[in-house]
């Protein structure tokens, strides 16, 4: 059966080998610690089957202007490679925007594929006024008001993930 929960003590290992495997290579794994020794984690879940952690999410604050409006950048999602496309990222992510709602969070920020994201009520971060930092990014960089009015301006990411 799959389960989608709350990260718990003892679960840090294997969240490493998810994120590791999903992306195969160090980078992401290493941002996940990084902000969790920093305390930067506000929403972290897990996707688990059989007992074995297979997915896993972070949600760390972001700036919007230099100022804390209580918005989260969602990144990374990970899931184990034989576990994707099988809804296991797509039941994390809507976990994690009812924790979000739950957390009294005021929205979600993501920099992803589009197609995907709009299911889940994200659209373009323009659209509402927010830019990404990273050049390039178009639609990918997307946005999810949780409340409203959202604010406008320039949305900058914890600074663990300038080493990506």
């Amino acid at each position: 059966m799959l389960i989608f929960r709350t990260e718990r003590p003892g679960d840090g290992d294997e969240i490493d080998e998810v994120v590791y495997a999903a992306f195969d290579r160090p980078a992401e794994a290493d941002l996940v610690l990084a902000l969790r020794e920093q305390g930067a984690i506000s929403v972290s879940q897990v996707a688990e089957y059989e007992g074995a952690v297979i997915g896993h999410l972070t949600m760390s604050p972001v700036l919007i202007d230099g100022e804390d409006l209580g918005w989260l950048g969602l990144a990374p999602v990970s899931v184990w490679p034989d576990c994707q496309r099988q809804g296991v990222g797509s039941g994390m992510i809507k976990e994690a925007i009812n924790a979000a709602n739950e957390l009294d969070w005021a929205g979600i920020v993501v920099l992803g594929e589009p197609a995907f994201y709009r299911r889940f009520g994200f659209r373009p971060a323009r659209e509402l006024g927010l830019n990404c930092p990273y050049l390039g990014v178009g639609d990918a960089f997307m946005a999810l008001a949780l409340k409203q009015p959202a604010p406008q301006g320039l949305v900058t990411y914890h600074p663990a993930f300038d080493q990506l």
